[in-house]
């Protein structure tokens, strides 16, 4: 299994590149692959526009192959590139992501192409697993320009797993956290310590 980063934001909401944004002393990007790499080492790619800025960090980058089209068209891009059959996918500014929540996310697999958690009733497409099937489903829907990401899933076969199961391993719902306003990343940086 491949764990793929969108870094492709613009993050006009934040002022800049969200991805190096710190907290603590590192950028989200360096607290997301440390992470990421508990579980699938080094099988991690960046997917950006920007490949330039991310090549210190000594990960796979790969450019957007489809531009303006969003988060799906990053999600694309990474099953595209990817050499796994299923595949995590999780926003860059996601820095608290829980590891007893993501293994048990993998756990639910099964013979299905999408597995999405639901916080609050809302589908958490970008802290969820995506099988290379999704390809041709979600190439349809960019030409189209059909770019909401839940929008292929009847295409697929998908599963939600409902916040109570969530909870369960996430009690606070932190992996869900993304950092994408400046309350937001002022809330992040006053309880890094607890999260």
């Amino acid at each position: 299994m491949t764990g793929i980063i969108l870094a492709g934001g613009k993050g006009r909401r934040i002022g800049g590149n969200k991805a190096f944004l710190k907290i603590g002393n590192k950028p989200l990007i360096e607290l997301v692959i440390e992470r990421l790499k508990t579980i699938f080492d080094n099988n991690i790619i960046i997917v950006t526009n920007n490949p330039y800025k991310f090549s210190s960090l000594g990960i796979k980058i790969i450019k957007d192959v489809v531009h303006n089209k969003g988060p799906l068209g990053g999600i694309y891009t990474g099953l595209l590139f990817s050499k796994s059959k299923y595949n995590f996918i999780c926003a860059c500014d996601m820095p608290f992501l829980n590891l007893s929540l993501l293994r048990f996310i993998i756990s639910q697999i099964e013979d299905n192409d999408v597995i999405v958690p639901l916080v609050g009733n809302f589908a958490q497409p970008l802290h969820s697993i995506y099988s290379k099937k999704c390809l041709g489903a979600i190439r349809r829907k960019i030409e189209n320009r059909e770019l909401k990401i839940t929008r292929f899933f009847s295409e697929v076969k998908y599963r939600y797993l409902p916040e109570s199961l969530i909870r369960k391993y996430d009690p606070h719902l932190s992996s869900f956290l993304n950092l994408n306003t400046l309350e937001k990343l002022k809330l992040a940086r006053e309880n890094f310590i607890s999260w």
